[in-house]
């Protein structure tokens, strides 16, 4: 479940057991890996962190989010549960363009691909997230949508899928905005309460290892960061230690395939 934390939310693991794996990891809690996949104790937070960040980007004015049929709040504000079993690769192509960092079309288009062998959980196109699916665990949602609309929210999609060695669950998530400069203050204004990891980007972002806080199940490694209009969260949990080096070589690829489109 998860409490809200002054714009952002705590998430608690209970230790439940995995629901699919071939290896020994956490799967995804009914919705909420496609929220933040996060493990106890993980805090997402509005305002400067308390060590600061050297690549913040200078705040923006508010902006009246977009909304349509495809992105208004869902009636019953929560999110749609998780297939445990893998699903078939989708068969329609989502399709999308990116010019000076606005991406149109379906931002499902421009997740990043799951490896040929990974087994994808739910729609395996890509699922929505709604303003209401992100805030519907937090102790008041009204004070998180407000957040998220600050800045402009217009839609968010994600995938999670098991590596074929069945060691590691990943989720990938995108959150489109108003514009390029709403998504880089959006990305200045949160951050994670866990250990920080380097990742050595040559572009913005910050990476995290956050702790279970579960014999049963492992920690988690995460990154934020953004391109152009759309922000990157992206999580890879599993194995003894969670791959920082697979978190990096995603987030690179991630990020190219927002820069470029392909």
């Amino acid at each position: 479940m998860y409490a809200f934390a002054r714009g952002g939310f705590v998430e608690h693991n209970d230790g439940g057991g995995p629901r699919h794996r071939r290896g020994r990891l956490i799967a995804a809690a009914a919705g909420l890996v496609a929220l933040v996949a996060l493990t106890a104790g993980a805090v997402i937070a509005f305002g400067p962190s308390p060590s600061g960040h050297a690549d913040a980007a200078p705040a923006v004015p508010p902006t009246t989010a977009h909304t349509s049929a495809a992105t208004a709040p869902s009636a019953t504000g929560a999110p749609a549960p998780v297939t445990a079993a893998p699903t078939a690769r989708p068969t329609a192509r989502a399709t999308g363009h990116v010019k000076n960092g606005v991406h149109t079309g379906d931002l499902r288009y421009f997740l990043l691909a799951p490896p040929r062998a990974a087994d994808v959980y739910g729609d395996a196109a890509g699922s929505a997230l709604t303003v209401d699916d992100i805030a519907a665990g937090a102790s008041d949602p009204s004070e998180a949508r407000r957040d998220l609309k600050t800045y402009g929210f217009r839609n968010g999609v994600y995938r999670t899928y098991l590596t074929a060695d069945g060691v590691s669950e990943v989720t990938v998530k995108l959150v489109r905005f108003a514009g390029p400069s709403q998504a880089a203050a959006f990305y200045a204004e949160h951050y994670y309460n866990g250990t920080k990891i380097s990742l050595g980007e040559d572009f913005p972002a910050r990476g995290y290892r956050l702790a279970s806080g579960s014999a049963e199940s492992t920690d988690t490694v995460l990154a934020i960061s953004y391109q152009g209009d759309v922000d990157i969260t992206l999580t890879v949990t599993g194995g003894k230690a969670p791959s920082r080096a697979l978190l990096k070589s995603l987030l690179d690829a991630q990020h190219q395939r927002l820069m470029s489109g392909r």
